[in-house]
């Protein structure tokens, strides 16, 4: 039989086809990180490795690849002695020391790291450690290759030469790759529409226990924060609730909102721009006011997450939109009751601040021009995650067609979905409109995201095999 026959190398092939590379005799140079990523992400090693201390560990599966900030890759899982599973992140570095030199050890956004991969071992021990001081198992990827890297290096060009890939593809890739367009299409769709719901759902039993007002309160306030500071926005919108502050003077709601948010300057106002002072003096004469009485609920400063935003998303902005939003809060409600999510939109785009147009923070200097307070990017993100499932509540036909109708752009979510079950093979399917967007991210959260043993438990092939 063809595949019980030994497999035969490149590098034992004789070929007369030779490329630069296997011209020229010059030594292969290490690999960068984004290679050794690409070695993991293509698993180019046995499942089981050793640690530096000797012991073993399963890699059950590597993990979605992180192109951005943070770990390397996540939700890869490993089995540990004695039989373990560990659900976390992967770091990946040249050089063991460099768990250090990039403050690793002191950034919180590696306390899940249940693995630290390096190219070498080191010179000298090193013990890698979270910030909670809990000891990183480490491995030396180079001694435990498939082959030498000189060998595999040829190979990562169909990885590193397109759009870096995040996810490998799933089991279930077989079992769609079978199926005709429109019942992938029906079941991403039926996903997106049972999210509708669930959203629908949450924010029902939020009425229920707050009243409607409140509730569109905390979601547009959550909403506004979202990704990295919907927490604090949230809590913001509960311990000053609309009712509360819709009594109060601009001036005061601003004041009470950034008092409480933890953002308002404390430090000596000689070190702020003259026009930022101007805007500053006034907001304190409020806060100093009120602060006893709100001096438990001041959120600390490190609830907000502020790097990596673009300027125009940094929390102060949105301390601001949702201080502005106070007034506006009726519209909002009655354009949900009466279906119109224009006029949805309209009032959201109209939210302005003589100030906040102008600014991104209290240090930068001020903005060429005016900028919308709340961008047409978040208003989208309101419309689909506040005003349809609000609607859902009351007609779900209309919502569920809402959703249909408009287009939404691919996240990482949906990016990762995608390739879970796609891989990168293009299918044709029109996946962009909100739908299916929003189905790809609950399929991805309902399957992909719980599953620790890289597909072999997962039940999603068996749904797509009993769909009717």
């Amino acid at each position: 039989m063809l595949f019980n026959k030994p497999i035969i190398y490149l590098a034992q092939m004789t070929t007369k086809y030779q490329p630069t590379s296997c011209v020229a005799e010059s030594p292969v140079s290490p690999p960068t990180e984004e290679e050794m990523q690409a070695l993991w992400f293509e698993q180019w090693f046995p499942p089981v490795l050793k640690t530096d201390e000797g012991d073993e560990v399963e890699v059950i599966q590597s993990g979605n690849w992180n192109h951005g900030a943070g770990p390397d890759f996540f939700q890869a899982a490993v089995r540990r002695a004695g039989g373990k599973v560990a659900v976390g992140t992967v770091e990946l570095h040249l050089r063991a020391s460099d768990w250090d030199a990039h403050g690793h050890h002191v950034d919180p956004e590696y306390n899940e790291t249940i693995l630290h991969v390096c190219w070498e071992r080191p010179a000298k021990t090193f013990f890698p450690a979270t910030q909670d001081f809990r000891h990183v198992p480490q491995v030396i990827l180079k001694d435990q290759l498939v082959a030498s890297w000189e060998l595999l290096k040829p190979h990562l060009g169909p990885v590193l030469a397109r759009d870096l890939p995040r996810a490998r593809a799933g089991r279930c890739q077989e079992e769609l790759a079978h199926q005709p367009a429109e019942k992938v299409l029906e079941i991403v769709r039926e996903a997106g529409h049972y999210r509708l719901r669930q959203k629908a759902e949450r924010i029902g039993w939020r009425i229920k226990a707050v009243g409607r007002r409140q509730a569109l309160w905390e979601a547009l306030a959550e909403g506004l924060g979202y990704s990295q500071n919907k927490i604090p926005m949230r809590l913001l919108a509960q311990r000053l609730p609309h009712a509360r502050l819709q009594r109060w003077p601009r001036g005061k709601r601003f004041a009470l909102l950034f008092g409480l948010s933890g953002l308002l300057p404390a430090t000596n106002l000689a070190a702020f721009a003259p026009g930022v002072r101007e805007w500053i003096k006034p907001q304190w004469g409020h806060w100093w006011k009120a602060r006893s009485v709100y001096d438990y609920a001041i959120l600390p400063r490190a609830s907000w997450k502020l790097a990596a935003l673009r300027p125009w998303n940094r929390p102060e902005r949105r301390v601001a939109a949702l201080a502005a939003l106070v007034p506006l809060i009726r519209a909002l409600e009655q354009s949900i009751v009466s279906q119109r999510e224009n006029a949805f939109a309209e009032i959201l785009e109209a939210v302005s601040d003589p100030f906040w147009d102008l600014h991104t923070t209290f240090i930068a200097g001020p903005l060429p021009k005016r900028h919308h307070l709340i961008g047409a990017e978040r208003i989208g993100d309101l419309v689909t995650n506040v005003f349809w499932p609000f609607v859902c509540l009351a007609n779900d036909n209309a919502a569920e067609s809402g959703w249909r109708k408009s287009q939404s752009r691919p996240n990482r979510v949906t990016t990762l979905a995608s390739q879970r079950l796609f891989g990168q093979a293009e299918t044709g399917l029109k996946l962009d409109d909100t739908l299916a967007q929003q189905g790809l991210i609950q399929i991805y959260r309902d399957y992909c995201a719980v599953d620790a043993s890289d597909c072999a438990q997962c039940k999603f092939p068996e749904l797509i095999r009993q769909w009717e």
